[in-house]
């Protein structure tokens, strides 16, 4: 048997090396899924077709006014159905008008909204069972037990338009930092398929409410065009940004501050020279009297502004009305 060079291995020292090798990967596969401080979560997926278009003031932005929005119209809820209600935002997102609509259930309550100034439709979308819920309490109900699924017949649409109605004035005032809405209801649609108010592939902004009456508990969600708050919001940002950089600038403070000053109105009287009576002298002044002043008649009188004196005027006429000319500033003794 030939002797065994220096760098030949044999079997197992072979095995050995290769399991050494596979050994750290094993382990470091083990201790990255026992690792502390490991990013756990739900993965979200990513369209680069579709990036989104908001910026971070933009959502905040848009947080405000649905929070405004939500909190106004759980109050209504409450005061109307005299149940406690509760709205709250859930979440606002970004998706194409052909994924929000294959996500409303059917039949549901849609109600397509105008939305001027802006251009474009908007939807809000109530749960048929919560819709159900609401209608029951209106007509004097509990607003609980089993709903049936269908469409709204004609009386039940009405009393959601008065509902409806009552959100959307809060949903104006909501608006009101960032433009004038007047939104206001075109009309129902139960199936989503039927209510086409933008193409399949447009961008819109879908901000969803959990909505809460009394037992009943439901997602309220209204679907507004990107493309006509996109404007609005990119002018309230920029507004903001302006408004911002310019707060702490004491030039612009002072010119701020100047041009409001100048607009004051100041209360400005001319009078004579004072005199002293006696209170018995006054209380015996009558109708008729002579009241003689120790103001010389080549004296100039005085302009005060404020009961303070600033100029020295003599006195005159304008058309049919008394008037002075101005002569000198007053003069003071430093």
């Amino acid at each position: 048997m030939a002797e065994m060079g220096a760098s030949d291995l044999s079997l197992e020292e072979i095995d050995s090396l290769i399991a050494e090798v596979a050994e750290p990967a094993s382990v470091g596969s083990a201790a990255g899924g026992h690792q502390q401080g490991a990013p756990t979560g739900e993965v979200q997926l990513f369209d680069f077709r579709r990036p989104n278009k908001f910026s971070r003031d933009h959502v905040r932005a848009l947080q405000i006014v649905n929070e405004t929005f939500a909190r106004q119209t759980g109050t209504i809820l409450s005061t109307t159905l005299r149940a406690v209600s509760t709205m709250t935002l859930s979440s606002v997102d970004q998706l194409t008008y052909d994924e929000f609509v294959r996500s409303v259930p059917n039949p549901t309550v849609m109600a397509i909204l105008s939305l001027e100034p802006l251009n474009g439709a908007g939807i809000l979308q109530v749960p048929m069972h919560l819709a159900m819920a609401i209608i029951d309490r209106m007509l004097g109900g509990s607003g609980t037990g089993a709903f049936p699924s269908r469409p709204l017949t004609e009386i039940e649409s009405t009393l959601m338009r008065t509902i409806i109605d009552r959100a959307l004035a809060e949903l104006a005032y909501a608006f009101e930092s960032l433009v004038e809405l007047e939104p206001k209801i075109v009309q129902f649609e139960s199936n989503p398929q039927f209510a086409q108010v933008a193409a399949p592939s447009d961008m819109v902004v879908v901000s969803t409410y959990e909505a809460r009456i009394g037992g009943e508990l439901g997602m309220i969600r209204l679907c507004l065009p990107f493309s006509s708050l996109q404007p609005v919001l990119e002018r309230a940002v920029t507004h903001s940004l302006f408004a911002d950089r310019s707060a702490g600038d004491p030039v612009v403070i002072k010119h701020a501050l100047t041009e409001r000053l100048e607009q004051v109105p100041v209360e400005v009287s001319v009078r004579f020279g004072s005199v002293t009576l006696t209170s018995a002298e006054i209380v015996g002044l009558r109708e008729g009297d002579v009241l003689p002043l120790h103001h010389k008649v080549e004296e100039p009188l005085t302009v005060t502004a404020v009961g303070q004196p600033l100029l020295r005027a003599t006195p005159g006429k304008r058309g049919k009305r008394l008037a002075v000319m101005i002569v000198d500033p007053v003069r003071t003794n430093a």
